[in-house]
């Protein structure tokens, strides 16, 4: 994929590193040269300094064959701006902003914005750890009460076949860690004490599953999982 990414703070910065090692062409575009020192020394894409939102600077970053847009600039303007001259003008399809308001998200999604609030993920994280007897949580929809989360399998759950741990109707396993070594499971797959099981889960679901899973606020995430 040709990837452009406007704004060169830490998460600007992470994502060129993580798509660069992935083997992805990538160009990152910041107002400012100093910003660039951010990104590590094996990082084998471009650097361009100038505006996001300028369709000149965009032409230079390669627009025309972006497959992909992602503003992660410290101005939500510049950021929506950026996202839907990327979208509309140049009809780049995947496009992603990160936006610092959660007030607006209302907006940001009547809009058809594919985005990330810093704002509301870092609060997520943060109530999370407090409640006491929940999952270290990968996603929470806003509407609803499904959100995906990290279990680690107890002396309890050892043995359990997935199906057994989803026969209530408020789990489905998506993927299971073992070792070095992730994979998604068949309903007779067999879990071990240890594995690392990422599922959509019901809220109401954790104290049934605290049976076999046992105090997972207590268990390390996993590397980035959050």
């Amino acid at each position: 994929m040709h990837v452009i990414i406007g704004g060169c703070g830490r998460v600007g910065a992470e994502l060129a590193d993580r798509l660069s090692d992935d083997g992805h062409d990538v160009v990152v575009v910041d107002v400012s040269e100093d910003a660039f020192d951010r990104i590590g020394s094996a990082f084998n894409g471009e650097t361009i300094v100038g505006d996001i939102t300028d369709p000149d600077t965009l032409h230079r970053a390669g627009i025309d064959r972006a497959d992909g847009l992602v503003a992660v600039t410290e101005l939500d303007n510049a950021t929506l701006m950026a996202v839907q001259i990327a979208r509309e003008l140049f009809g780049v399809s995947r496009t992603v902003a990160r936006l610092f308001n959660p007030q607006r998200e209302a907006s940001y999604r009547k809009m058809g914005i594919h985005y990330v609030s810093g704002t509301r993920l870092v609060a997520k994280a943060i109530l999370n750890q407090l409640h006491a007897g929940t999952f270290p949580q990968h996603v929470a929809f806003d509407e609803g009460d499904v959100e995906v989360v990290e279990m680690r399998v107890r002396r309890d759950g050892h043995g359990m076949t997935v199906a057994e741990l989803e026969r209530h109707g408020d789990v489905r396993v998506a993927a299971v860690q073992r070792g070095a070594r992730v994979r998604i499971p068949k309903l007779d797959d067999r879990l071990q004490h240890g594995d690392l099981v990422v599922a959509a889960v019901r809220r109401g679901a954790h104290r049934h599953l605290r049976d076999v899973m046992g105090d997972p606020i207590l268990e390390p995430a996993l590397p980035g999982g959050r």
